[in-house]
C-alpha cells in the first residue's frame, strides 16, 4: 500500500476497514503515522499500529501507541478493548500500583453501560479487576475456525474483542430448526457453570470473520472466584443458569437502535424461590427493542435492591394513567447508583425476553414515532416535571 494522502475520504475509509479486518496489511510505519495523522481518535487503528510496533521490537513506541489505544477505547466506553490495550502496554513495562489504581479508576468512571463486558469490568473493585486481567488469554480466529461443538466439555468463558461468530443451538425437538445467534464485540460465551462440576458446550461457536477473543480455563477462573467471590456474582447474575437447552446461556449485546422517549414504567419482580411479587416505579432513560434503561424512584431501599434486581422483572410501559404495553418480560443485566449515600437513586438496565409477535409490533411503534411528536413528549414531560 502506498502513497496515502493525509486528507481523509471515502476510499481511505474503505482503507481503514480493510485494515482493521487483515484484508490489507500495511509493513511500513511511516505509512502507519500517515494514516493517523489523518485518522488521531481512532481507537482501533491505534491498536493495530501498536501490534505493528511490537512485531517490529519497537518496544518504547509499541508502549505509547498501545497506552493510547487503551486512552481511547475508554474514551468510546469499550472497556474490554481498552482492557486488553493495557494488558499489552503492561507486558512491555511492569506499571506501578498508582497507574493501575488510575486506570481502574477511569474504567468505573468512563465504563459503565448495559453490553456485558461493560457491566463485568465497570464492577470490579481494582483487586478483582487486576485478577481477572492477569488471568486472561488472548486467542486469535480465521473465519471458519471453530471455537467449541456442542456436546464436547466445556474448559473456559471467552470475551469477544472483536470480530463476529455465530452460535448454533440445537434445539430439544428434533422437527425444529436450530436457533443461530451472532455474536460479536463485547460478547460472553462459554457454557462453564456450575463451576464445581464438569459442564457440557450447549452450542456450535464458528468465527465467520476474522476474530480476537480472551478466555480464561474454568479451574483458573474458579480459583479466582473462590478468593475474589464477587466475580462469580458479576459472572453468574450476567449468565442465565437455569436457561431451557435451547437458549443461550450469556445475555447478548443489545444492537436494536435505542430512543430517548420518555416514559414511565412499573416493574414488577417476582421471586422464583417464593413466587412473591413486588411493584416498583421507575421512568425510562432509553428504550429500544431489544432493552430498557430505567431509573428507579427513590423510594427503592438500598437494602433490598440487589435481592430485588436477582428476581424476574415484568414490566409495563405506561403514559399517565394509560398502559401503553405491558407483559414485557426480561433480565436485569446490569445496575448503576448515584446520588447520595442516604437517597441513592438506582438505575438499571434490562434486555427484553423473545415477545409475541403483537408485542413487538406495538414496542417497535412506540420506540419510533416521529421526531415531532418526540420533541412534543418531551416538551410535556418537562412541562410536568417543572410543575
Amino acid at each position: 500500500m502506498n502513497g496515502i494522502e493525509p486528507q481523509a475520504n471515502p476510499d481511505q475509509e474503505s482503507i481503514i476497514e480493510q485494515i482493521l479486518t487483515d484484508q490489507i496489511d500495511v509493513h511500513s510505519v511511516k505509512e502507519f503515522e500517515t494514516l493517523l495523522d489523518v485518522f488521531p481518535d481512532n481507537p482501533a487503528l491505534y491498536r493495530k499500529f501498536a501490534d505493528l510496533l511490537a512485531g517490529k521490537n519497537l518496544v518504547d513506541a509499541a508502549l505509547l501507541a498501545y497506552h493510547k489505544a487503551a486512552a481511547l477505547y475508554l474514551d468510546d466506553g469499550m472497556v474490554l478493548q481498552s482492557i486488553v490495550a493495557k494488558i499489552l502496554e503492561w507486558s512491555i513495562v511492569k506499571p506501578s500500583h498508582r497507574e493501575g489504581h488510575d486506570f481502574h479508576s477511569q474504567v468505573r468512571r468512563k465504563g459503565g453501560g448495559d453490553m456485558p463486558s461493560q457491566v463485568l469490568f465497570s464492577q470490579l473493585n481494582y483487586e478483582e479487576m487486576v485478577a481477572l486481567m492477569l488471568r486472561l488469554t488472548r486467542v486469535r480466529l480465521a473465519p471458519g475456525e471453530v471455537v467449541y461443538d456442542a456436546g464436547q466439555e466445556s474448559t473456559d468463558i471467552y470475551f469477544i474483542v472483536s470480530g463476529e461468530l455465530t452460535e448454533t443451538l440445537p434445539q430439544s425437538a428434533g422437527d425444529l430448526p436450530a436457533t443461530v445467534i451472532a455474536l460479536a464485540e463485547n460478547d460472553i460465551f462459554g457454557d462453564i457453570f456450575p463451576l464445581e462440576e464438569e459442564s457440557l458446550c450447549l452450542a456450535r461457536v464458528v468465527a465467520t470473520s476474522n476474530v480476537e477473543l480472551v478466555k480464561i480455563s474454568k479451574p483458573v477462573l474458579k480459583a479466582a472466584c473462590y478468593r475474589y467471590p464477587r466475580i462469580r456474582d458479576l459472572l453468574e447474575r450476567l449468565s442465565r443458569i437455569r436457561t431451557p437447552q435451547d437458549k443461550r446461556a450469556w445475555q447478548t449485546v443489545r444492537r436494536s437502535c435505542r430512543y430517548c422517549l420518555p416514559a414511565d414504567i412499573s416493574v414488577e419482580f417476582t421471586s422464583d424461590d417464593t413466587g412473591s411479587k413486588r411493584v416498583v416505579h421507575g421512568t425510562t432513560r432509553d428504550l429500544s427493542t431489544g432493552g430498557i434503561c430505567v431509573v428507579l424512584k427513590n423510594d427503592t431501599a438500598r437494602s433490598d435492591i440487589d435481592a430485588l434486581l436477582k428476581q424476574k422483572p415484568t414490566l409495563t410501559i405506561l403514559e399517565g394513567n394509560r398502559t401503553v404495553i405491558d407483559g414485557l418480560t426480561g433480565n436485569v443485566a446490569w445496575r448503576k447508583t448515584v446520588g447520595r449515600t442516604t437517597r441513592p437513586t438506582h438505575i438499571v438496565g434490562i434486555t427484553f425476553d423473545p415477545m409475541a409477535e403483537e408485542t413487538a409490533i406495538a414496542l417497535n411503534a412506540f420506540c419510533t414515532i416521529s421526531n415531532d411528536e418526540q420533541d412534543m413528549i418531551w416538551n410535556l414531560w418537562n412541562h410536568l416535571v417543572r410543575h
